[in-house]
């Protein structure tokens, strides 16, 4: 897979499960708490932990299309 998109490193599970629960999940709006159970995490310290960078991204998006209106 990683040929055919000409990227160097190793595509892994760990890879492509942070990309969906990032770009699938959390910027469609999908909260938090329903990432961290369809993940199988057992407190929500961890996906705060992983993804919290992420959710602040997303508010500054948010908070840029409000100052726009």
């Amino acid at each position: 897979m990683a040929k055919l998109i000409d990227v160097e490193s190793y595509l892994t599970y760990p890879i492509a499960r942070k990309t969906f629960a990032s770009t699938v999940l959390l910027y469609n709006d999908v909260p938090m708490e329903i990432v961290s159970k369809l993940l199988g995490h057992s407190s929500m310290k961890i996906i705060q932990d992983s993804y919290g960078k992420i959710v602040e991204k997303k508010i500054s998006e948010e908070i840029l299309k409000l100052k726009g209106k």
